[in-house]
């Protein structure tokens, strides 16, 4: 028994591992300076897609879109809840008219039947119910019509802002592109004006420029980072779902 609990533990911490270690490659991937976003991810409109079925204000307003369907058939139907079908079996004295004699129906004559089955249709409606009962099926369907509405313009809006986040996020990727293109070229730079000031080639204050650049450079990469990190996460939590398990492509440009 022990034994199994021990492999068990050991193929869950397995799997959990490799979760670990799939999702932190795909975080590489979607930080990598060398690979355009746009290329690594599904298009626009494919987004939009799946931000649709994750957002939970659009499944909120889905579901008060079929609340407000539903009562309006209820309201359809309401007044047959003055409507009683019975049919039962009594006891007792019961007077009522009936034929005393089948072969003279027109003679009839008031008879008392003391027991036997019974089966009738009662239908009793005021007449606020016949005047309001129009009325109120209109209210509902209008209700049905503005919560559809409503959920349209919800989603024409989760629209507007997957657009938005998207240019934004691409926008940052290609800054952050070319921010580490600059850092990279200017640590080249500064590696090769540190050899020449060493051998005497240039001067300590070219050096020193070289130097500054660099550090300009490197706080440009980093603060391009910075935003486009920040477009990531926004553009992850309106999408719902993690980026890295909708990326098509992982193969570096």
């Amino acid at each position: 028994m022990m034994k199994n609990i021990q492999q068990f533990l050991l193929i869950l911490i397995g799997i959990v591992a490799f979760s670990k270690t799939t999702k932190a490659q795909a975080d590489s991937i979607l930080l990598d300076p060398k690979i355009d976003i746009e290329v690594i991810l599904p298009s626009l409109d494919s987004l939009y897609e799946i931000a649709k079925l994750n957002n939970p204000t659009l499944k909120q307003e889905a579901a008060a879109t079929r609340s407000a369907q539903w009562a309006e058939r209820y309201t359809r139907w309401i007044w047959a809840q003055n409507l009683n079908v019975f049919y039962n079996y009594s006891l007792g004295s019961l007077p009522f008219f009936a034929y005393a004699d089948p072969s003279q129906p027109q003679a009839q004559s008031l008879t008392q039947v003391r027991e036997g089955y019974r089966a009738g249709i009662n239908l009793q409606l005021s007449v606020f119910d016949v005047m309001g009962h129009r009325s109120r099926v209109n209210e509902m369907k209008e209700k049905a019509i503005s919560q559809k509405h409503k959920r349209d313009a919800e989603a024409q809006e989760l629209k507007r802002k997957i657009a938005q986040l998207y240019t934004d996020m691409v926008g940052y990727s290609r800054l952050y592109k070319g921010r580490n293109e600059d850092f990279l070229m200017q640590v080249v730079a500064c590696q090769v004006a540190e050899k020449e000031y060493r051998e005497g080639v240039i001067h300590m204050s070219e050096y020193s420029r070289q130097k500054n650049v660099l550090s300009n450079a490197e706080a440009s990469y980093h603060e391009a980072f910075r935003f486009f990190y920040s477009s990531l996460t926004q553009f992850e939590a309106i999408l719902g779902v993690p980026l890295h398990t909708v990326m098509i492509k992982s193969k570096k440009n």
